[in-house]
């Protein structure tokens, strides 16, 4: 008997087997649901708009665009500018206020002023009309003339129709052309440049009725410009004397873009 009972204990503490809870979800619930037809269409107009913004990204990164290959070909212009044989390329010449200006194809031999360009109405108007004057600004980045200068030269010169002021013969209002052509030279002297000149060659025209002129990236550039010199003729209103800098109209600039192309000593300065 208590060999039964010791079995019937054993069998008392075994635990029983509890079946393994079924978490499948029911069979309803695992089958597939079709959408409504909008929500599909949905999707097959958002992978289609997706699929056109990579192309037009693809074709703005990857293809050039008009201006892209304009300025291309501008730079290449500039890169042809490199000093020759004949232009002291081993010259430096510091970064200093210009002392004098001579364009030796419409006869231009000017001294500059000693203070900088006058700026208003969004325009330049030099005080002097006898005198070509030197355009910087803190909130720009105008550079002094220089043989390694980083951005941009500007130099401003009035102009009128009666021919006496400085940069009259640089612009011709009336023709609404420049009186300079490509290729053709500008010198600049400077104070540090002692007796050699800064040698520049014309590169592009903007008439003062070109839109956007103040805006252009053509004439601006999209960033630093290093060797570009601009100078910007001044037009005069009608009825405005030369130097008064006033009268009915308003001040008008045209612009001439040059490109630096190394140090000439005097000698090689033909007027």
């Amino acid at each position: 008997m208590s060999g039964q009972s010791g079995v019937r204990n054993e069998r008392r503490r075994s635990p029983a087997r509890r079946p393994r809870a079924n978490i499948a979800p029911p069979p309803e619930q695992r089958r597939f649901k079709p959408q409504p037809a909008r929500v599909y269409k949905r999707r097959r107009w958002g992978a289609f708009y997706l699929m056109l913004l990579l192309v037009l990204l693809f074709i703005r990164c990857c293809v050039p665009s008009e201006h892209d290959r304009e300025m291309k070909a501008r730079q290449e212009f500039f890169e042809s500018l490199a000093p020759t044989a004949s232009v002291e390329a081993s010259e430096s010449v510091d970064k200093s206020r210009p002392v004098e200006i001579i364009i030796p194809a419409i006869g231009v031999r000017a001294n500059f002023s000693d203070g900088a360009c006058r700026f208003h109405h969004g325009v330049l108007d030099p005080e002097s009309s006898s005198e070509a004057c030197i355009f910087t600004a803190e909130n720009k980045p105008y550079q002094l003339p220089g043989s390694a200068a980083e951005d941009i030269v500007v130099v401003a010169g009035q102009a009128d129709g009666d021919g006496l002021a400085v940069f009259s013969k640089l612009w011709s209002d009336s023709a609404g052309e420049a009186g300079v052509s490509l290729n053709d030279a500008l010198y600049l002297r400077t104070e540090a440049s002692g007796d050699k000149w800064l040698k520049y060659q014309a590169t592009d025209f903007h008439s003062a009725e070109e839109e956007g002129l103040s805006q252009s990236a053509d004439i601006w550039g999209a960033g630093p410009m290093p060797g570009r010199l601009l100078t910007i003729s001044a037009i005069q209103p009608e009825g405005a004397g030369a130097g008064s800098g006033s009268g009915s109209g308003q001040v008008r600039n045209a612009v001439v873009g040059w490109q630096f192309t190394g140090v000439v000593p005097a000698e090689a300065v033909r007027e």
